[in-house]
């Protein structure tokens, strides 16, 4: 079992993730719903609680409002982050594949303290969880659909567990819990 803080789209912007997750399943990509569509920030060892949350909300919300962002997070071309295990390490052979968002990535210190297990050090939709097998079809980039263009400012910060179901690691469930919405953008922030 795994305990993240990820990052969620509002559900418009969900609408277009599962939709493009279907188009890879379609083109092959078993693991296309075998993860939600949010971009994990990190491995953690507790829940965070609401204040934590929102801390690191406000903290997202400054980065979504540099250098001319104007507290949007745009989608850019399909990438991929390796998927670590409980202890951190990344030796499971799972990766997490879609669109890459813009933001940068938080700094560890902007987490509570001895919290993280694993800081992901690139924000990605996750559109699917794919294997070693997936590899070859996604280095193949004209099999696999283009990621699809698009920006949101409302999104939502949550607590996460994911937790296998089968021995080969390939399909899983997942809960969120308490989560917290970036503040709103306000262009004096700028």
């Amino acid at each position: 079992m795994l305990r993240f803080i990820a990052l969620v789209p509002h559900r418009d912007s969900g609408r277009l993730l599962r939709a493009y997750s279907r188009r890879l399943f379609a083109a092959g990509l078993a693991g296309a719903f075998s993860f939600p569509g949010v971009a994990p920030l990190a491995v953690v060892s507790r829940p965070f609680t609401v204040q934590e949350l929102k801390d690191l909300a406000v903290k997202l919300r400054g980065l979504s409002s540099m250098d001319g962002r104007d507290g949007k997070i745009a989608t850019e071309k399909a990438g991929t982050v390796a998927y670590p295990d409980s202890l951190g390490t990344l030796g499971t052979g799972l990766f997490i594949f879609g669109p890459v968002l813009d933001v940068p990535v938080l700094p560890l210190a902007a987490f509570p303290l001895d919290t993280v297990v694993y800081r992901f050090p690139l924000l990605i939709l996750c559109a699917a969880l794919a294997g070693k097998n997936d590899r070859v079809l996604i280095d193949k980039a004209h099999d696999i659909p283009a990621a699809p263009s698009f920006f949101f400012r409302a999104a939502a910060l949550t607590n996460m567990v994911l937790r296998p179901l089968s021995k080969d690691g390939e399909s899983f469930e997942w809960k969120t819990g308490v989560s917290r919405w970036l503040p709103p953008y306000r262009r004096e922030e700028r």
